[in-house]
């Protein structure tokens, strides 16, 4: 089956440019004799007529914009409507998508990714996108879908960054595959030794094993890297719960639900506050 061949519609729009601006020096400079400052507004009648033509694509650029000079909320705005008028502006599906997911809304995001993904030529997204589909089909209960993408993601490519790597890891943590987890965890830290989300793994991998000694070491670990880190933070609240010592682990949980929590994060608000609870 031959592959679909994808159009890169951004490469295309900047030949078209290039293309215009050359008629548009030979006609006003060369054979009108008109100063080079009327290229000025020959430029930005292209840039109209182009936001005009291409107005749900411009609109994800406006988000974009927003994203980069960190205004999440005013690019949330402009991102959903791109989104409604079916933009092929990939960073701007992503973006609002990676919100959606992490908001929660995994059905939602899933689709919008999936989209994304037909019509995405670039390197960076063909490997971010798989990635945030994978934890879309996480989210929504199919662990096994959600390993396949990123398996599939990993036969397409000779390098997979840590965070990757990771993510599958604990896919299979989640199966009980713990010596899988564990491979690939360690392949992650060999790229990375600082990863703390990859010492997480190490740690949650060893208390499900019931070895809290070691899973405590690598949960320190992960923080010595990253003191915000809500699992390594919640899942030491819980080892020092289990030696009796209520006062230090009241203060590792308290830490960790005050930290950033999405429906991403793999210990919730809810776990942290039933935890402090049989604590009282």
């Amino acid at each position: 089956m031959k592959k679909e061949q994808k159009i890169d519609l951004v490469k295309y729009w900047r030949y078209m440019f290039l293309g215009y601006m050359m008629l548009a020096w030979i006609v006003l400079v060369f054979f009108m004799d008109k100063s080079e400052w009327t290229l000025i507004p020959a430029f930005f009648a292209y840039l109209v007529v182009s936001a005009i033509v291409c107005h749900a694509y411009f609109i994800g650029m406006i988000g974009n914009f927003y994203y980069f000079v960190r205004k999440p909320d005013k690019a949330k705005i402009f991102y959903a409507k791109a989104v409604k008028m079916k933009t092929r502006n990939v960073k701007a599906l992503y973006n609002y998508a990676l919100d959606a997911l992490h908001e929660g809304h995994a059905e939602e995001a899933l689709g919008i990714f999936q989209r994304a993904e037909k019509i995405n030529t670039k390197a960076l997204f063909d490997k971010l996108i798989p990635l945030a589909i994978s934890s879309c089909y996480w989210v929504l209960g199919d662990i096994d879908k959600a390993i396949e993408t990123i398996e599939t993601l990993m036969e397409k490519y000779t390098y997979i960054n840590p965070n990757t790597l990771t993510t599958l890891a604990y896919f299979y943590m989640l199966k009980n595959d713990f010596d899988k987890a564990e491979e690939l965890t360690n392949k992650a830290l060999n790229d990375n030794g600082e990863y703390a989300p990859a010492w997480d793994n190490l740690g949650q991998i060893h208390y499900f094993k019931n070895d809290f000694e070691k899973a405590e070491e690598y949960f320190m670990k992960a923080l010595s890297y990253r003191g915000s880190m809500t699992e390594s933070l919640y899942y030491m609240g819980l080892i020092e719960k289990s030696k009796g010592n209520n006062e230090k682990a009241l203060e590792y949980l308290q830490k960790a639900g005050s930290g950033y929590i999405s429906a991403l994060s793999t210990v919730k608000k809810e776990d942290i506050d039933k935890a402090m609870a049989e604590l009282a």
